[in-house]
């Protein structure tokens, strides 16, 4: 007799993961990933600061960020009320913006400093 100690509900067969379990794995892992990798640029990205090299690393550490920040923030948003979700976006693309202007101005394209 088998004998059961609480998984696979009584079966003999392996829990399958649902798509909502691999989502959620996919935005953890993709948090880490981004935050890991933002950590490092910001760090490289000072050692070069005002370079231009230091620019594109600071510019790379920033979008890094943003897929850390960005997809568990749209998973939270994505059941709320519309409002939210909108607000989302906006954010989202202030952010992108930010980011493709501070990188034109690290490469002197446009000044921002009055």
């Amino acid at each position: 007799m088998a004998t059961n100690n609480g998984n696979n509900n009584g079966n003999n067969r392996p829990k399958q993961r649902t798509e909502a379990q691999a989502r959620r794995s996919f935005v953890k892992l993709c948090a880490f990933i981004g935050l890991l990798v933002a950590a490092f640029l910001f760090v490289f990205g000072g050692l070069f600061s005002g370079s231009r090299l230091g620019s594109i690393l600071e510019m790379v550490g920033k979008l890094a960020l943003l897929i850390a920040v960005a997809f568990p923030a749209y998973e939270y948003s994505r059941h709320m009320h519309k409002a939210w979700r909108i607000i989302f976006w906006i954010a989202l693309v202030i952010y992108i913006a930010g980011c493709v202007l501070g990188l034109l101005s690290g490469f002197g394209v446009i000044n921002i400093s009055a």
